[in-house]
């Protein structure tokens, strides 16, 4: 019985020192912040289980119209490192850090990692004015749905978790070069799969899209939105229907936050197709990964236009 007593009270002392080894091991993690699912998910490929890592954006929300809580707020000023999508994309970006207060990502300061930089960007206009909607100083910010740009932005992000973490540069860069030779093969197997559908015109919702469609070959004739950021009106949606019936559009792309409705009825007077595609990781359980986002979108296009 006290044999049987003290083996119970050790079994109790070693859970307790576990439990307790576990905590501190947890309280250790590196804090991040990613603007994004997506981008999170490309931090978490690298910095793995020692890193916690949070996403301000959901990905059934308009990125554009995100309004970051103050739980958001929190994280940001306790994190080390904060990682974002560059350019014009998150209008509240800037808020959030401001409201922080955290001076490691001010001024994009040294902890702040611009998964922009080196990425090709298109659609830079010329000049700006609100009369065009709602445009993009920079150029179309939507660059993360194609998959080559994927690529960019993985090495970037190594990049800058090597500069703030130089002690594990060797490891980033690893995991960054195996990542991308993943992504490699998939997009040979992707255009493969595509390439009976390129010069094939569509329709999206809004201009989030060129990126993707150029990636694979196809040609947006036309947006439900007369202008960015402007709802569908019934003129536009008549002059649209006009065109889609000229050029045999067959496929209309919305984002999953967008309303169906406009969608919807240019389909049936087309007989084009709706696809709802994903732009971010973790819009539906298909979709845990970049890869697993990618390919999800490049099975629902093949069963549109197969059919």
């Amino acid at each position: 019985m006290k044999t049987k007593l003290r083996f119970l009270c050790f079994g109790i002392l070693l859970s307790s020192i576990l439990f307790s080894e576990n905590v501190a091991l947890a309280a250790e993690k590196t804090r991040m912040v990613a603007t994004t699912s997506t981008l999170a998910s490309m931090v978490r490929e690298l910095a793995g289980d020692w890193a916690d890592i949070h996403y301000i954006a959901s990905p059934s929300q308009n990125i554009h119209f995100i309004q970051p809580t103050p739980k958001d707020v929190l994280k940001v000023k306790k994190a080390n490192v904060f990682v974002h999508q560059g350019l014009d994309l998150e209008a509240w970006r800037d808020p959030l850090l401001v409201a922080s207060g955290n001076s490691l990502f001010l001024s994009q300061g040294s902890h702040s990692i611009d998964a922009s930089k080196g990425v090709p960007l298109i659609e830079i206009p010329a000049s700006l004015s609100r009369v065009q909607g709602d445009i993009h100083a920079y150029g179309n910010p939507h660059y993360a749905i194609d998959p080559e740009n994927a690529k960019i932005m993985m090495g970037t992000i190594a990049d800058g978790l090597s500069r703030i973490f130089p002690e594990s540069a060797s490891e980033f860069a690893k995991k960054s070069e195996l990542w991308i030779s993943r992504l490699d093969q998939k997009i040979k197997d992707w255009n493969a799969r595509m390439a009976p559908f390129r010069g094939f015109p569509i329709v999206t919702y809004h201009r989030s899209w060129p990126y993707f469609a150029n990636r694979f070959g196809l040609v947006i004739v036309g947006e439900l939105e007369p202008k960015p950021g402007i709802p569908p009106t019934p003129q536009h949606l008549s002059e649209l229907m006009k065109t889609m019936k000229e050029k045999n559009v067959k496929l209309v792309i919305k984002e999953v936050f967008n309303e169906s409705s406009s969608a919807e009825k240019v389909a049936k007077v087309t007989g084009a197709r709706v696809v709802t595609l994903n732009q971010d990781v973790d819009e539906d359980k298909e979709t845990a990964d970049y890869i697993a986002m990618i390919e999800h979108n490049i099975q629902l296009i093949e069963k549109a236009l197969k059919t």
